[in-house]
């Protein structure tokens, strides 16, 4: 008898998994769920994929373990967004299995422990923190395209079945608008289409232009007039209201207070 849709798309899942724990043995079993990454109202926000400690109760184990979701629109985007979006949450499983805060603010905030893990299982974390989401934005490397080559090339070909992105959801959205629980590794942006301003080191004026991270991983791109390598610019300092927790500066929660009068 053929197998079943849904038993496919989880067993390449739970393939895709081992080969990470081959890797990495000290990543932990979880349960593999997935479906559409579309949430809110509306269904305006898209997740590639969550992870969430403790949430499946293992009789046989006699103990618990995570879920891992991996969104069916990640699954439409092929084998390297499948694996990127695996290691993000690899990570996450990394941290409940080591003890480690990694998150905080409803799961939004990734900080620096979090990037050292992202660091650790082959994903390139952005050099600063963004506004809500810190050091979420951690991408997959080329080395790690090249680690994982036959567990992508096995997704792409395994043609699964998979969910359509709406197309506000493929394009650039604003980072609040990502999924509160976990916003995934890339919160809703695809890697082709998103683009960075780089600049040389011409002075007093430098030179600038916009390219992909894809492209930028590529090798070091020279400027002809003063033969530096173009490079993200210097963000200007914003004033905001921050938490700063041990090396972290994380965004303040939100407190309420009752004046008695």
């Amino acid at each position: 008898m053929k197998a079943q849709e849904g038993t496919r798309i989880i067993a390449a899942l739970e393939s895709t998994w081992g080969a990470i724990q081959k890797h990495h043995p000290d990543v932990p079993d979880v349960v593999i769920v997935t479906g559409t990454g579309q949430k809110g109202r509306r269904q305006q926000r898209l997740t590639w994929g969550h992870h969430t400690a403790d949430r499946w109760l293992d009789a046989v184990a006699a103990g618990r373990k995570a879920e891992l979701f991996v969104s069916g629109e990640a699954i439409a985007k092929g084998g390297e967004m499948v694996v990127e979006t695996m290691l993000h949450e690899a990570a996450h499983a990394l941290a409940a299995a080591r003890h480690i805060k990694d998150t905080s603010c409803a799961g939004r905030w990734h900080n620096r422990k979090y990037a050292a893990l992202a660091t650790e299982l082959g994903l390139e974390p952005p050099k600063r923190a963004a506004k809500v989401i810190g050091f979420s934005e951690a991408l997959i490397t080329a080395a790690t395209v090249g680690r994982y080559a036959a567990q992508i090339r096995k997704l792409d070909a395994a043609t699964l079945a998979h969910i359509e992105a709406p197309k506000k959801a493929e394009g650039e959205q604003d980072q609040e608008q990502q999924d509160e629980d976990n916003p995934g590794p890339r919160g809703g942006r695809g890697r082709a289409g998103k683009r960075m301003a780089v600049e040389c080191g011409c002075r007093p004026t430098p030179r600038r232009m916009q390219v992909t991270p894809k492209f930028l991983e590529g090798g070091k791109v020279l400027c002809g007039e003063c033969e530096q390598a173009f490079q993200p610019p210097e963000t200007e300092l914003e004033l905001e209201l921050q938490l700063q927790l041990g090396e972290d500066a994380e965004p303040a929660e939100l407190v309420s207070a009752r004046i008695e009068r």
